[in-house]
């Protein structure tokens, strides 16, 4: 019974991965090669020395409506939304009463242009207009793929919104956008974004990009705050049995970011002119389990009274989308033919700070790596012709999932335990995570396949440029069995399952190998 319901969840972690997470990156990061689509096209400076500047108004009476109040200084003729999330035509239809006004008063004419635009009529750039419009949150009553967690919704104990669903914005890019909430005095309200009061009710927002890709919470709910050094991590706890397990739920999330931060040797530090100081993780309560990132934000949907490993879902989307902070963010990349590193070493460390948390035993990581990373490895229609290195090309890798998430995964470990063999355990993949962190985070510095294969080199002591052109550059089946050998660990792959079995007679220097794997040492 374990085993059946386990394996339905790994299934549905890589379902998730794949519709949520991968889709998400390709906006969190639209300036360091690793996705080129934002949420705003054809990024430019702003030239405009007047900020943008929202009110936003919940009440407690209706909850599902929120009044919103847009003072702009145009750059051009259009006032749009989002174009991203799963269907971003959707957006408009949940707005209410729209009107543009210009700086004397005076009503403007809208004409719609397409799905998510409007032009103002006679309005230029440098003229000052004011809108004013309603949202209406009633997206609940219409399917979306992926979900809802990431679009808006309302609870007993408040509401969600996404920045795609509230926001119309103008322009190409804008920064220091101001934004005012006008709430209930019992109400709170958790943001991503830097507060300029004590009351927490006015926000500086540094561009579009990280108004849109933003997700807001208004209610009655708890918030806690994890900061260390100058990152912050809010969680959002929605329901009172979420709230009854705020203990268990900080617990562990403060163990997640001191495997990362202790692991890279510091917080999360983006290339210049990126801001990431803030990072909003919401646990709502529900009876499904969920999860999908906007921006650098997770929201996530959980049944504190389901079974315990179903809960797995959760922490694994949770852990995996926040070690991306470092290894996406902080580590940036060329380009897509280093996806198999930023996704596949993603998910080894998700799988290390999930055991070192105890959320995840052992056996819990052998059947995901079999039953999802091997699975969807070998059975990707890629496996023998495409490389690793080139199943990403073009930013379509949820097509080629297993090639790179679990052929990335698995040349992570190969490369983990060819490191530590050789150097007698001194050296490991965590020192090549170091140096990078090191040399790079913070930089303008972007890494290729030749510094990760020159620096396993070095660390190693060895030379994996057979290894990256045969199994990562090549087509070959990646070869677990020889690599974990050197941790005692005995690999099967008959029936195409994998099976890692520990010898009996593993010496103590295999073991800890084995403790490294896991994230102990």
């Amino acid at each position: 019974m374990y085993k059946t319901k386990l394996l339905s969840l790994i299934i549905f972690i890589g379902f998730t991965l794949s519709t949520n997470l991968t889709g998400a990156n390709n906006i969190l990061m639209p300036d360091n090669g690793l996705a080129q689509k934002s949420p705003i096209s054809n990024l430019k400076k702003s030239t405009t020395n007047l900020p943008d500047r929202y009110i936003l108004e919940f009440n407690e009476i209706n909850p599902k409506l929120i009044k919103i109040e847009a003072h702009i200084t145009l750059q051009d003729s259009l006032l749009k939304m989002s174009n991203s999330g799963p269907m971003p035509n959707r957006w408009p239809q949940y707005i209410q009463n729209l009107g543009v006004y210009s700086k004397n008063g005076k009503q403007i004419n809208l004409e719609k242009r397409d799905s998510t635009a409007w032009k103002v009529d006679n309005m230029h750039k440098g003229h000052e207009i004011t809108i004013r419009y309603n949202v209406l949150l009633e997206h609940e009553n219409q399917n979306w793929p992926g979900g809802i967690d990431g679009v808006a919704f309302v609870r007993d104990w408040g509401i969600m919104a996404s920045g795609r669903s509230l926001f119309i914005i103008n322009g190409d890019f804008k920064t220091n956008i101001h934004v005012v909430v006008k709430k209930p005095d019992t109400w709170k309200v958790s943001t991503p974004w830097k507060s300029e009061d004590k009351w927490n009710t006015e926000y500086i927002v540094p561009n579009q990009i990280q108004l849109l890709e933003s997700l807001i919470f208004a209610g009655t709910h708890e918030e806690v705050e994890i900061v260390r050094d100058e990152f912050s991590l809010k969680f959002v706890l929605g329901g009172n049995l979420i709230v009854k397990n705020k203990e268990h739920y900080v617990t562990a999330a403060n163990k997640i970011l001191d495997y990362y931060i202790n692991l890279m040797g510091g917080i999360p530090k983006p290339g210049p002119g990126d801001e990431l100081t803030n990072v909003l993780v919401m646990i709502n309560q529900s009876k499904e389990i969920d999860g999908e990132v906007i921006g650098n934000n997770i929201s996530l949907f959980l049944n504190p009274e389901a079974d315990p490993q179903q809960q797995i879902i959760g922490w694994f989307l949770f852990a995996h989308e926040f070690f991306h902070l470092w290894n996406g963010k902080s580590l940036r990349f060329n380009d897509t033919s280093s996806d198999w590193f930023k996704e596949g070493i993603t998910s080894y460390y998700t799988l290390k700070a999930l055991h070192n948390a105890k959320l995840v035993d052992e056996e819990v990581i052998k059947m995901v790596l079999n039953q999802l990373f091997y699975n969807r490895y070998i059975n990707d229609s890629g496996f023998g012709s495409l490389a690793p290195s080139e199943a990403a090309s073009g930013f379509d890798k949820d097509n080629h999932w297993g090639l790179v998430y679990g052929g990335g995964m698995f040349a992570g470990i190969c490369i983990d335990m060819e490191i530590r063999n050789n150097t007698k355990n001194s050296n490991s993949l965590d020192d090549l995570m170091r140096y990078f962190y090191k040399q790079t985070a913070g930089k303008n510095a972007l890494i290729g396949n030749q510094d990760i294969l020159t620096q396993a080199n070095l660390f190693g002591r060895t030379n994996f440029t057979e290894f990256m052109n045969t199994y990562i550059k090549g087509t070959h089946e990646i070869p677990l069995k020889k690599y974990l050998e050197f941790a005692g660990i005995n690999v099967s792959t008959d029936n195409k399952q994998l099976q890692l079995i520990h010898d009996s007679n593993k010496t103590n220097f295999q073991q800890k190998l084995w403790f490294g794997f896991l994230g102990l040492n």
